[in-house]
């Protein structure tokens, strides 16, 4: 499945394949990760995040030490709990600059130095993107194997807790498309250096102050198109899943991900996922299979070849001479108009939607081409200037916790932002 916005790799797409090759060959050898090794490990995501940033290829450099998690100290309640970790706020004891921190959730045998390093190897590549939790070092408590990944704070609930505040009430066509574009263009930036999210949702998404601006978190299950030998084949949650996840297709690429913003986005525009199926269903792959191709139409037999389908095939078939004796004859039925509405959405924005929901591989927006779809390009809303402003003015206050030739980077993207937004007003 080739997507064109991935096949040429970046330096920061190798050096994070390079990453998680090292790491799953302790994993698949049953090697721990001694702290000698993990402290040369997390210099080197340190590395990738600088190289993100700034934009260029930057040498690694050793570092004799990692950072100390006790030089962190915890303030108030969990910001933040999944099925895999926690997230507190805390506060670095020597600069006073408030964090955020995610530790792991113990698992049989205690928890794996691996599973910490491949994560922040992942939230590094972000690079300081504003639509993507930031990235700032790996900490170890001494004397023990418990990692820690230190991150910017981002202050704010989570998308699904936002909907549920909002009493069923849908996002706007403006809101929805400001809510669109900060997350494109955050899944833009993690493709562009090959990492595959796998988990995008509403629980994964950060809310900032006055529902203005949007992160992407949580890389617990992400991986790189370009490791050899990802420890899950497969991952996230059924119900935005894209079509070649759930035929077992495992070189499914950033092209997953795509898809799993386009059930956000009719999420957050009526309020229903798009593709429901019954509660005792809701594990079950070919289920959720039927009722996308249900709403989507049974895909003819070169997309479903395109998915590369090692299950299911035998049902797909069955569906699709059903569909045949429905009387819709070689026209695959395609009712997602009907679950969105011109009421709710424009022509412009449905052109967006329809590419980001479609089985066809080859067919489906990327991230960075829905970017440039009229209803992004035609309407640049207030709102969304004002979150650049806030953007920069944010780059800016963080300047002082960075390294010197990281921090210069942020300042020049910052200057330049807030420039080129004054020459428009």
């Amino acid at each position: 499945m080739a997507n064109p916005d991935t096949t040429q790799m970046t330096s920061v797409a190798t050096r994070v394949a390079a990453l998680c090759n090292v790491i799953q060959e302790h994993r698949r050898t049953g090697k721990a990760i001694s702290g000698r090794r993990a402290a040369a490990i997390s210099a080197m995501i340190d590395d990738v995040a600088a190289t993100a940033a700034e934009g260029r290829p930057r040498a690694y450099r050793r570092k004799r030490r990692m950072a100390n998690a006790r030089g962190y100290k915890q303030e108030g309640r969990r910001v933040g709990e999944g099925e895999r970790g926690v997230v507190v706020r805390a506060r670095h004891r020597g600069t006073g600059q408030a964090v955020a921190v995610k530790s792991l959730h113990r698992r049989s045998g205690g928890s794996r130095a691996s599973d910490v390093l491949r994560e922040a190897c992942f939230t590094a590549a972000g690079g300081g993107h504003p639509s993507l939790v930031a990235f700032r070092t790996v900490a170890r408590a001494p004397g023990t194997t418990d990692y820690s990944i230190v991150m910017d704070l981002h202050v704010g609930p989570s998308l699904r807790a936002v909907m549920a505040d909002r009493d069923g009430r849908p996002f706007t066509e403006a809101e929805a498309r400001r809510v669109m574009r900060q997350l494109l263009a955050g899944a833009e930036a993690m493709h562009r250096h090959g990492v595959v999210h796998r988990d995008i949702k509403p629980e994964n998404i950060r809310v900032g102050a006055g529902a203005v601006n949007v992160k992407i978190c949580n890389y617990g299950v992400a991986k790189s198109v370009a490791e050899k030998d990802p420890p899950q084949a497969f991952a996230g949650t059924m119900a935005y899943m894209a079509p070649e996840v759930l035929v077992k297709n495992a070189d499914h690429d950033t092209l997953a991900d795509v898809w799993s913003l386009g059930c956000v986005m009719v999420e957050i525009l009526t309020g229903k996922l798009p593709f429901v199926v019954a509660a005792k269903d809701e594990d079950d792959e070919a289920s959720q299979l039927f009722k996308i191709f249900d709403v989507l139409g049974v895909p003819c037999k070169r997309v479903w070849e395109a998915l590369k389908p090692q299950v299911h095939d035998d049902k797909v078939q069955v569906w699709r001479a059903r569909q045949l004796r429905a009387g819709h004859g070689s026209r695959r039925r395609n009712r997602l108009r009907e679950l969105v509405s011109e009421e709710i959405l424009s022509g412009d924005g449905f052109q967006v939607l329809k590419g980001l929901l479609t089985c066809d591989p080859e067919k489906r927006l990327t991230a960075a081409a829905a970017l440039r779809c009229p209803w992004f390009t035609d309407n640049v809303d207030d709102d969304a200037v004002a979150s650049e402003r806030t953007t920069a003015v944010t780059m800016i206050a963080a300047v002082a916790s960075k390294p010197w030739s990281l921090a210069t980077s942020f300042v020049r993207r910052a200057l330049g932002l807030l420039q080129g937004l004054s020459c428009e007003c």
